[in-house]
């Protein structure tokens, strides 16, 4: 195998050394990662993504990843740290030989020299400890290079599996979408579910260049005792677009997450949406920024939850409108189903020219009674008709998302809905 290259090294023992008195998080509860193993079993690789256990796909299927592989264009596969499976579709090798590169961003390091320069360029490795983490232990990770031009017409599909019980799993991803490219990419994150406690700490950098299309929709479920801390940073080019959906269903202790998109080029847009469930003693703080660079530029964020038990949710939005001509819409929307349960949302606005515009809505409230008195006359029972307004509430139409992938979506929020009521 190559050797890794000497600029990599370098900058991972200044990361090393940046760590031994690197900041905690702004926001979300700080965890000591000392506590979780860096060093996990290895797992073999696999030729065919059934060969996988009947468990791992089980929990897999249940975030969006397709075992039969129909309408997508390939699989990355990492358990752990260990990048188990990666195959490009029939589909791909016949349409787009050469249009799509996905690696091992451990692989794709030693193979491409000009990967030095995105390397933490979207993304301060000294924003906190937890990127710190990831810029000096880094292991494995998805690097996705869409070439010039080139439109894949089917998603990529990524799955991040956490197995080992105490362990951490810190990746480091990037997707680069070359002038005039698009791309689809379904990321599914998941837990074995014997695993009692563990941590997922990574980084993702996102480069969208002119005219490029870049759609992210990332479907999480973990575990009750695992903390999660993923990091992103995103540039968007002259009329590049970035759309990015995320969806958490399922119980977690603790997530902190606030992804920044730079729109830098003229025209260039970008796009949130957050559909969360926020269950048990679940604390969740889930933010996202869109910075307006450049003039022309429209970007929106929409966040929904459902907050239940005693659970504590955060959800914070900015928009700051640096360029006139820009455009910008925040929206938080939380329903309240437990008096344990606390739900705060952040809206924050800034305009640095007098000819941007930035709008809000917020809203934290509970099920309206007239809402349930009414499904309740139909015949429904209390908690029929409460399992059906958290389905409506949740079950939101995400721009961009093939009619597939959108039902599968719903179907996770449907039966999600139906069990936890």
């Amino acid at each position: 195998m190559k050797e890794l290259p000497k600029w990599y090294i370098e900058k991972r023992k200044r990361a090393q050394e940046l760590l031994k008195s690197a900041k905690p998080a702004k926001y979300g509860p700080d965890i000591d990662l000392n506590i979780f193993n860096m060093q996990v079993p290895a797992h073999e690789k696999v030729d065919e993504i059934t060969e996988l256990s009947e468990n791992v796909r089980d929990a897999s299927r249940a975030v969006g990843t397709r075992d039969d592989e129909v309408y997508r264009s390939g699989t990355y596969f990492q358990h752990d740290n260990d990048v188990v499976y990666l195959k490009y579709t029939e589909w791909l090798k016949e349409n787009l030989p050469e249009g799509l590169v996905v690696l091992n961003t451990d692989d794709a390091i030693r193979t491409y020299p000009w990967v030095e320069n995105y390397w933490f360029r979207h993304l301060s490795m000294g924003l906190d400890k937890y990127a710190t983490y990831v810029a000096a232990n880094s292991v494995g990770g998805a690097f996705v290079w869409v070439k010039e031009g080139v439109n894949v017409g089917y998603p990529l599909q990524a799955c991040l599996y956490l197995g080992t019980d105490k362990g951490i799993q810190s990746p480091h991803n990037f997707i680069i979408a070359e002038p005039g490219s698009k791309i689809h990419i379904i990321t599914g994150c998941t837990v074995n579910p014997e695993c009692k406690t563990a941590a997922h700490v990574a980084a993702t950098e996102i480069h969208v260049k002119e005219g490029a299309e870049v759609t992210l929709s990332m479907i999480h479920s973990w575990g009750q005792n695992f903390h999660v801390r993923p990091r992103m940073g995103a540039t968007v080019e002259k009329n590049g677009t970035l759309n990015m959906n995320y969806v958490l269903l399922n119980p977690v202790k603790s997530i902190q997450m606030y992804p920044t998109v730079i729109l830098k080029g003229e025209g260039a847009r970008a796009s949130f949406r957050n559909l969360i469930l926020s269950r048990k003693k679940s604390n969740i703080d889930v933010g996202s920024s869109i910075i307006f660079s450049a003039e022309g530029t429209r970007g929106e964020i929409v966040s929904r939850a459902v907050i239940m038990d005693e659970s504590t949710i955060d959800m914070r939005g900015v928009l700051k409108g640096n360029k006139p001509k820009t455009h910008g819409h925040l929206e938080c929307r939380a329903l309240l189903l437990s008096d344990n349960a606390i739900a705060r949302a952040h809206p924050s606005l800034e305009g640095r020219s007098k000819e941007t515009e930035m709008t809000h809505e917020a809203a934290v409230g509970k099920i309206a009674d007239e809402q349930l008195y009414y499904l309740m006359t139909r015949g429904l029972s209390e908690s029929e008709a409460t399992s059906l307004i958290v389905r409506g509430f949740l079950d939101a139409d995400i721009p961009g998302l093939p009619p597939e992938l959108q039902a599968e979506i719903s179907k996770i929020v449907s039966m999600t809905a139906e069990e936890v009521m």
